[in-house]
């Protein structure tokens, strides 16, 4: 196998970082090529990189000075936790690192943790080897190596960690195997097909309550960003395994999968972006989700679409109806509500027209709801659209084929003033919100929807 120059670069860089100098050689004539698979065998693929020493917990038992550090990187220009390190240290470095952490104490917390930890400013960068990322994002089995005094912590990002994919003929995820796992699906970030793969995996249990069973579309990217990009509702050829493909009564065609391993053979097949129907199959003839996409033109200021988000929340509330909210992993917020299946689309639709058409009116200088771009200038789209039959919206944990590798993230609507534009991405630590957790099905009343004119 023979990398691209750049990519065999930092990949040759890598596994010399971590001493697999026999699974990338560069060869005679300046080309970066594969090892040999003795060399791989006899190595144990340990990662190490830098991270961003946030506190330290107190001492247990004999330990001196401090129990472990917590650790952090900056991913999209925010500090990520990524878990604690307690071990790789003599008492002498435990002693003399707690000399190098008083003068940076701090009583602002860097990370919202329930145990005791003494925060120090996030300026020291710790190298740290681990066995791997843990599904909520921190290192696991982790050993202290080092202070990394020649880097500065605004520069700490998780790495690609492509150097298992080296291997690439036994590399699975889910039990999937994933072919050409080196290749950088976001080449600007260094993020690899395994690691797309990975995310999915890691997120499925999330993703699946709201994508397993559903008509699906995806965006499909198979040679990367850089390459061209497919939206397919359906596969006229292949389908990828623990892919399900069905034709509905009116000829339809649609695809859904039933559990994670859909997702990652999703991934293998070049997917970045998963698109949902607001249905459920068999017959998905009557939504069970209503989406309002709020999605501003780019001069509209960001406390705005905060304001319009809070709007939706109320105007829906005071039609005793409650609702979640996730980003757009764009610009924008989606606000979605549960119901019964008990109108079909066209009742939905306009439902869902007439909420927008009742929030507009609060404001028609600050919002439209009609898709024409020329009347969209300065205003935000309140995208009521998507709550037609066959239209699709991005699934909540899916990955936006955006430079930065961003999430359709939910959140509570407590977090709401924290959200910025830029929102989540996928090396971020995913977990359900609270007011994700257990949504109930909820009965849209004949009298409400008499009240917006649609009955």
């Amino acid at each position: 196998k023979v990398w691209p120059a750049d990519q065999g670069k930092n990949l040759f860089q890598q596994a010399c970082k971590n001493g697999l100098e026999g699974i990338i050689s560069k060869n005679s004539k300046g080309r970066y090529v594969e090892g040999s698979r003795r060399d791989w065998a006899k190595s144990k693929c340990r990662a190490r990189q830098e991270f961003v020493i946030c506190g330290y917990t107190p001492p247990k038992g004999s330990l001196p000075a401090f129990g472990a550090l917590v650790l952090g990187s900056f991913e999209n220009h925010k500090l990520i936790p990524r878990g604690k390190v307690g071990t790789g240290f003599t008492e002498a470095d435990r002693r003399r690192l707690l000399e190098v952490f008083k003068p940076l104490r701090t009583t602002q917390k860097v990370f919202d943790l329930k145990e005791t930890v003494t925060w120090i400013k996030p300026e020291l960068v710790a190298e740290i080897e681990f066995a791997e990322i843990t599904r909520d994002g921190s290192i696991r089995q982790g050993s202290f190596i080092g202070l990394r005094e020649d880097k500065q912590a605004s520069g700490v990002h998780l790495d690609p960690l492509q150097i298992a994919v080296l291997d690439d003929k036994n590399m699975k995820v889910a039990g999937i195997s994933i072919s050409h796992p080196e290749r950088l699906v976001y080449p600007d970030d260094q993020i690899a097909k395994i690691e797309v793969a990975r995310y999915y995996e890691r997120v499925g249990e999330m993703m699946l309550p709201f994508v397993a069973n559903r008509p699906l579309a995806a965006l499909r990217a198979p040679e990367g960003m850089t390459g061209e990009t497919f939206f397919q509702k359906s596969f006229a050829t292949h389908i990828p395994p623990h892919v399900f493909q069905q034709e509905l009564q009116d000829g339809t065609t649609v695809f859904s999968i039933r559990d994670a391993k859909g997702l990652v053979s999703l991934a293998q097949f070049g997917v970045i972006e998963i698109h949902l129907w607001g249905a459920c199959l068999p017959k998905a003839d009557k939504p069970d989700f209503l989406t309002w996409d709020l999605d501003p033109d780019p001069a509209v200021p960001w406390s705005d679409v905060l304001g319009a988000a809070l709007l939706t929340r109320d105007v829906l509330s005071e039609l005793g109806l409650s609702t979640v909210l996730k980003t757009s992993g764009g610009k924008g917020l989606h606000i979605l509500l549960h119901s019964r299946k008990t109108y079909d689309w066209e009742v939905m639709k306009n439902f869902s027209k007439a909420v927008a058409e009742k929030i507009a009116a609060y404001n028609p200088k600050r919002f439209v709801v009609t898709s024409s771009k020329a009347k969209r200038t300065g205003k935000i789209f309140i995208d009521w659209m998507r709550n037609g039959r066959g239209a699709t919206c991005i699934a909540p944990w899916s990955l936006r084929a955006r430079p930065g590798a961003p999430v359709s993230m939910p959140i509570n609507w407590t977090d709401l003033r924290e959200a910025t534009a830029a929102g989540f991405t996928l090396r971020e630590p995913s977990s359900v919100p609270s007011d994700w957790n257990d949504l109930k099905p909820q009965t849209i009343s004949k009298s409400i929807l008499r009240g917006l004119g649609v009955m």
